[in-house]
């Protein structure tokens, strides 16, 4: 399953991450990793970006949907 599944409020843990090496370097870049607990706060409509929450560091990032669909997760 991956980040774009999760619904609103639901936790859950970065299994990992598909794409190229730029894809997988600037996900990372961004602050988030394997292993990393995630919550989805927002989802912006009309295909805008997603609002989470990275649990293990504390942050908030937003990330677009397509970038959105390379990070495969597992709730909790």
């Amino acid at each position: 399953m991956s980040l774009l599944d999760l619904p609103i409020g639901t936790r859950a843990k970065v299994i990992d991450i598909y794409g190229g090496a730029n894809s997988i370097r600037r996900i990372m870049a961004m602050g988030l990793k394997k292993g990393d607990e995630v919550e989805v706060l927002y989802k912006a409509v009309f295909g805008g970006p997603i609002l989470i929450k990275n649990l293990s560091n504390g942050s908030q990032i937003a990330i677009g949907r397509g970038m959105a669909g390379k990070i495969l997760v597992s709730p909790l």
